[in-house]
This record gives structure tokens, sequence and C-alpha cells, in this order.
């Protein structure tokens, strides 16, 4: 028999329509890989009469990786409110003083308007403890490590049936770690946009859409012994990816899409370029198995920046192209909420800039691949 304060509760629950939905999760993963090249280093350059070689130049290691993350979501009403806290670690076996910390939180709240329309509001803080520079720099000399305070606000609303539509306004401040006496940081702010239809063929779901954003990138370079303006960059950003989501079956996916992206250096108009090219990626899910690939090669064309070899320039604009693969996969165990995972990862730059002089705008292959197990509570 149920007690009579829970039926008066169970009844104002109803009479005033509020009804409180409250789930957490906790999820803790390890693996054990190897990643070639972590400072995305070029294979050889030369420090004046000396050429240093690969054996100078790159770092590799195994790697004993550490992933948490928490995530807790309360639902009331029309009101909606998700936290997550992502702590991850990587620890390098051979050169363990490079080994490095992360943790992202975030904290969205989505309210629905009325049927069609959704209220969004999201926060982010990532702070990425890592020494170095990145090797892949191409303009600025970029420390790796950083601090990151974001927010975003906007709507998602239903244009037409089996329509999803997304206009979110943010701002972004990213610090990055002082490096001698230099010290960077950035604000950027714009618009993200997507837009999905969906619509069902044979009995599944296709879907088929865009995203980007349009944003404006702000940099400040500063002494770091007087705190004194050094330099400034006032670069703008348009990106637009469009895909298409062709599903085989109810558990297999195909995802073939094509990005463009472009950068315009608005104070001295030479650091611009454009960026394009095609991805197709592959998701399987199905009650004990996930596996997420994707493949893409892009083209970066530079407006102004001219291409060298070691005896001086070619005569040519720099460019790059970028083969990419990534692959995530997972497998549960029996009940006990236990999973075998895998990830593989892999980047080759290729560049007309081969002048041995110098390390901006060179070539490079970063790749890892590990192994491990989860545990979801």
């Amino acid at each position: 028999m149920m007690k009579t304060p829970t039926k008066i509760l169970l009844a104002l629950l109803i009479t005033t329509g509020t009804w409180a939905q409250e789930r957490q999760g906790f999820e803790v993963e390890t693996q054990s890989g190897y990643e070639y090249n972590y400072f995305k280093s070029p294979r050889q350059v030369r420090q004046g009469t000396v050429v240093l070689t690969e054996a100078d130049l790159i770092a590799s290691s195994s790697y004993q990786d550490i992933l948490m993350d928490y995530d807790y979501r309360y639902k009331w009403n029309r009101n909606r409110i998700r936290l997550s806290v992502s702590p991850f670690a990587r620890l390098f076996q051979e050169n363990f003083e490079d080994s490095y910390w992360s943790v992202l939180a975030t904290a969205k709240y989505d309210y629905d308007l009325n049927r069609n329309t959704e209220f969004l509001a999201e926060v982010v803080f990532k702070r990425m403890n890592r020494e170095g520079l990145d090797g892949a720099q191409d303009v600025l000399i970029n420390p790796l490590g950083y601090t990151v305070y974001g927010a975003s606000s906007g709507l998602k609303f239903e244009l037409f049936p089996k329509n999803e539509t997304v206009l979110e306004a943010f701002y972004n401040f990213k610090d990055f770690d002082a490096f001698g006496v230099r010290d960077l940081q950035y604000n950027e702010f714009g618009v993200k946009f997507g837009l999905q239809q969906e619509f069902g063929s044979n009995g599944l779901d296709h879907k088929y859409g865009i995203t980007g954003y349009v944003k404006k990138r702000l940099y400040d370079t500063f002494n770091a012994s007087d705190v004194t303006t050094e330099g400034e960059r006032d670069w703008n950003y348009v990106k637009v990816t469009g895909f298409y989501t062709y599903p085989i079956s109810e558990t297999f996916e195909l995802k073939p899409s094509f990005v463009y992206y472009t950068r315009t250096d608005v104070l001295v108009n030479r650091s611009g370029f454009d960026q394009l090219g095609p991805g197709l990626g592959l998701k399987f899910d199905d009650d004990r198995t996930r596996f997420r690939a994707k493949v893409s090669y892009l083209t970066r064309n530079y407006t102004d920046f001219e291409a060298r070899d070691t005896n001086g320039p070619l005569g040519e604009k720099i460019r790059y192209t970028y083969a990419d693969i990534s692959l995530n996969a997972s497998h549960k165990l029996g009940n006990g909420g236990f999973s075998l995972t895998a990830t593989a990862y892999s980047r080759v730059r290729a560049t007309n800039y081969t002048d041995i002089d110098a390390r901006s705008f060179r070539g490079y292959r970063n790749q890892y691949a590990g192994l491990g197990i989860k545990w979801e509570l």
C-alpha cells in the first residue's frame, strides 16, 4: 500500500506539472600505448653549421593514459542542467618529464520555450598543464600549456518538420603559459550554427546539413617581465562543414563530409589561408560494441607567405596537406560495467616549405595507439 504522504506528494507533482529527474554517471579508463613525435617536430633542422637529425629532434615514448569522467543531469519542468568534469593524464614511460595532465569542466543549461524552441547556455573551463612548444607552429610559437574560459548562449529550434537548427553566440579567452620572457593570449568571439534535416527511407533515418562558425580572434603577445604589449594579431575565421549521414543498418552508418575553412589577416594581410577537403566518418553501435572512425584529407593554401627550400624562395605560396585518421572503439565485458577500449590516431602534414634552417611551417608526422579497459558506474 502507498503511504498517505507519498500519495499527497505524487498528487501535487501531477497537479503542478513538476516532475524532477536526476541522473549521475561516472567512468574511469586507463590505456597503455605508444606515441611517436609528440612535439610534432620536423625530421631535420639546421642551427648555424650543425644539422640536427631525427634522433636529436623527435621525442617518442610508450605511455599510460588515465581518464575519468563524471556527469550529472537534473531535469524539472522545462529546465535541464548538465554538469561534467573530465580529468585526463598521459604519463610517458621513457620521458616522464614530458608527461602532462588536463581537466575539462562544463556546465550546460537549457529551457524549453515551447514545443519547437529551446534556449541553450554553456560555460566551459579547461586547464592543460603541459611543458614545451607546439612543433606544428605556423606564424605564432604556441606553448602546449594553457587555460581556457568560454561561454555560449543561443537557441535550438525547428524550421521545418524533422529539422533541427542551432544558432549560438560565443566568447573564449585562452591564456597560454609563459615561455621565457614571452607570454601569449587571445580573445575570440563569434557565432556558431548548425542545420540538420532528417528524412526516412527503408525504415532508416537519413540526415544531412551544415555546421560552422564565424569568429574573430585577437592575439596579444607580452613581455612577461614588464607586461608590455609587444605584438598583436587580428584574424577572422569562417568554417563551414557539409555532411550526410547514411545509415547502412540500424547499427552502422557512414557520414561523408566536406569542410571549407578560411582565415583572414585583418592587420597586415599576410597570415591568411584557405583550407578545404573531404572526410568520411564511420559509426557502429550495438548493445555491446561501439566503434567510431574518421579519415580526412585537407589542403591548406596560404594567401601571402612564400614557400622556401634550403636554397631560398620557390616562387609559390606555402601549401599544406593534412592526412588524418582517428579511431575509438569499446566492447563490453559481461554485465559488470567493464569494457575493452582501443584508440588510434595519425596525422601526417606535408608541405612545400622544406627549408631546414626553419622550424615553423615544416612538415611532420604524429601518431599514437593504445589499448585499455574502462569501468562505467
